[in-house]
């Protein structure tokens, strides 16, 4: 054995005698814009170079359902405030605006476009890592025909490509909105939903020392008031 191994696990053993975790497991949810959260926990996690950062990406109900079942420590995702199991701090909000390309409809997109009308167009949505999916409903057009996708990033090419339409969170669609790349049919009949991003823990889980330091930093973090570019709020541009 050499005199790294031998410091590697004299490390180790101050870890476990002080109850400091060797290994910290955290879920980024589909919903959460990724740049902020990571340069946050790298910055975090250099101040603590002895316990591991284990990330791991899940969609839809996958992130709460880790959390659930004690397969994470911490999730980033939208908020669940009427679950007693868990405890938030909100970091931010978005709005999931419903948006199409261009051309991607034979007829005028406009605020007035009926669910009916889109029935024959393909839907795209998340496909849920949850392995009990969750009953609720994420704006899905009844009858109509879905391609599922991995992530909102995979969401957003394939709607841009005119081979589905679909609700994406507007910090992922600012500049395509702006430019007219992507034309929202936010109206009476998609009025989208407005959704709490959030850091999230299970309240009867037992906490070390690490982790309650990462919740103290993320009660004095936010990502913006809104998420997006220099956190302004998304206009959204209509087709006429």
């Amino acid at each position: 054995m050499t005199l790294r191994e031998l410091d590697l696990l004299q490390t180790y053993a101050d870890q476990l005698v002080s109850g400091e975790e060797v290994v910290l497991r955290v879920v980024i949810g589909d919903l959460c814009p990724r740049p902020p959260v990571l340069q946050m926990l790298s910055g975090f996690f250099a101040g603590y170079p002895n316990t591991r950062l284990h990330l791991e990406y899940e969609a839809v109900g996958g992130p709460l359902e880790r959390l659930a079942e004690g397969d994470a420590d911490l999730v980033f995702h939208r908020a669940e405030p009427s679950d007693p199991r868990f405890e938030q701090i909100k970091l931010s909000t978005t709005a999931m605006v419903p948006v199409v390309a261009p051309g991607f409809l034979p007829f005028a997109s406009t605020k007035r476009i009926m669910p009916e009308q889109m029935r024959p167009f393909t839907q795209c949505v998340i496909r849920d890592t949850a392995r009990r999916s969750s009953s609720e409903n994420f704006f899905l057009i009844d009858g109509a025909h879905r391609c599922t996708v991995p992530d909102q990033m995979m969401k957003k090419e394939l709607i841009l490509h005119r081979l589905a339409w679909g609700h994406l969170p507007a910090w992922l669609i600012e500049d395509e909105i702006r430019d007219g790349r992507l034309i929202s049919i936010a109206g009476p009949n998609f009025p989208g939903r407005e959704e709490n991003l959030a850091a999230i823990r299970h309240r009867r889980h037992a906490h070390g020392p690490v982790t309650e330091a990462l919740w103290l930093h993320l009660e004095g973090w936010r990502m913006t008031s809104r998420v997006g570019r220099g956190g302004k709020r998304l206009r959204a541009r209509r087709g006429r």
